[in-house]
């Protein structure tokens, strides 16, 4: 199949052998696929180091003042999770991207003692938790493709 390519305003022809083109083309069917195997594969590392790098804290029940008051007033001991147990790890979107994060019990808690508040020092751990995975997260996406690929 001849090729027809302008470079520098000079048309070139070359050939292309027919089994190399079929097998781009099956490499390019196979991309998104051995891309999400890896990114699938790859996601519990990152899940892991959060759990692990989340601070537990026991000694609070995880309630506000308005919470303790209804609690107070009906009776009742409402409990809450603690965001080390809610951690999650969603499947892959359209766009080929996974979210590790927290589930709807916890997210709302976590910026607060993320990015910290008046009373409360910051203690970053999300931020600790990627620069801790990201050698293995990428050595491990690195591996998938390889053996996916034949390499």
């Amino acid at each position: 199949m001849p090729e027809i390519v302008r470079i520098g305003g000079v048309l070139m022809s070359f050939s292309i052998d027919d089994n190399i083109t079929v097998e781009l083309q099956k490499l390019g069917n196979k991309a998104k696929r051995i891309s999400n195997k890896a990114v699938r594969e790859s996601a519990p590392i990152f899940a892991e180091e959060l759990k692990a790098q989340t601070p537990y804290e026991n000694v609070s029940d995880r309630s506000w003042k308005a919470q303790r008051q209804m609690d107070k007033k009906t009776g009742k001991k409402t409990t809450f999770k603690h965001m080390k147990d809610d951690i999650q790890v969603s499947g892959i979107d359209q766009y080929g991207h996974v979210n590790v994060g927290f589930g709807e019990d916890t997210y709302w808690r976590v910026h607060f003692v993320e990015l910290g508040t008046v009373n409360q020092k910051a203690n970053p751990f999300i931020e600790r938790a990627i620069d801790s995975s990201r050698e293995e997260y990428e050595s491990k996406i690195s591996s998938v493709i390889r053996s996916e690929l034949g390499l």
